[in-house]
């Protein structure tokens, strides 16, 4: 049975309040913004935390924490930074939480130990970093995903595959069954000396031969191309993708990472991100993102853990 499709963030947070409550590892959480996340998921999901860090800064933080979210809150002392992250991992990996969150913490050196060997939550796959945005001008599916700004530096064409991929998993688990995928570039037109375009030709050869499935892939497209309907006809662009796309491949994390936070910055759009393709979901919000964002990004991970709990 495939779930029902959720087409913004209000949706989006009605349905994880449906589902069981998932356990979240934070990692030295110690500034406001994450205290704040954590605070509104307990209240709105249910969501239990366990919390690895400074046990004096998370006491004189949890001091003004509503007396409902106490109760699904666990501390665990560490030492220092280090034995948090390694042993929220640990947590992570055990199976005693589900979603790994980034708190007080740089995101280098946290995603350094998830890589590790002993982490225990690679699977093999490539982890990539997949930002949710909810553009509020289209009257049906309002989420549109950018990848990858935050993992994958320079992907090739094999590792576009599985950026794709993994986007397409966390459309599916949104109940999206057919994304639309847009590979892009700065033009429409296949050009030689362009590798992004080759690329993007390349991959939609290939879901188009079913060797990328569960999706319908398009490129190369331009930005305006991609989500412009009235751009794609202006310039004679036929294409089931043009104009609707629900996921946005970047040709490098640079364009990604730059095209995501445009959309905070300059359209102050809502956000969620999440990291898959290892055991677990991992959430490394950054601390320029919005109050909202940890809120989103928790229940995001609760939807893709009960969509790959549904295949399992």
């Amino acid at each position: 049975m495939e779930p029902t499709a959720v087409n913004n963030f209000n949706e989006l947070l009605e349905t994880a309040k449906s589902l069981v409550p998932k356990t979240v590892a934070v990692v030295c959480p110690n500034n406001a913004a994450t205290f704040s996340g954590i605070f509104e998921a307990g209240m709105v999901m249910r969501t239990n935390f366990i919390l690895f860090g400074d046990k004096r800064t998370i006491t004189e933080s949890l001091a003004s924490a509503p007396e409902e979210v106490m109760e699904r809150i666990k501390t665990i002392p560490c030492e220092n930074v280090t034995d948090a992250i390694s042993r929220s991992i640990a947590a992570v990996g055990s199976g005693e939480a589900q979603i790994l969150l980034k708190g007080g913490v740089d995101t280098a050196t946290m995603m350094k130990a998830v890589l590790s060997d002993g982490g225990g939550l690679k699977t093999g796959r490539l982890l990539s970093d997949i930002f949710v945005l909810e553009y509020p001008k289209r009257p049906e599916n309002q989420l549109i995903m950018i990848t990858d700004g935050g993992m994958t530096l320079s992907p090739d064409l094999k590792s576009k595959v599985d950026l794709i991929g993994n986007a397409v998993q966390v459309a599916h688990a949104l109940g999206n069954t057919m994304p639309r995928v847009a590979v892009l570039s700065a033009t429409e037109f296949v050009m030689p000396n362009l590798q992004s375009t080759i690329d993007a030709a390349a991959l939609s050869k290939m879901n188009e031969r079913g060797q990328i499935a569960g999706c319908i892939v398009d490129g190369p497209l331009a930005l305006d191309n991609a989500v412009s309907a009235e751009a794609a006809e202006e310039k004679g662009i036929k294409s089931p993708v043009a104009g609707r796309a629900d996921i946005l491949v970047a040709a490098n994390i640079e364009a990604a990472n730059s095209l995501a936070k445009s959309t905070t910055y300059f359209a102050d759009l809502r956000l969620a991100h999440i990291i898959v393709g290892g055991k677990d979901p991992i959430l490394i919000p950054s601390r320029a993102d919005k109050g909202d964002a940890r809120l989103f990004s928790i229940a995001l991970a609760s939807l893709v853990l009960e969509h790959g709990n549904r295949l399992s």
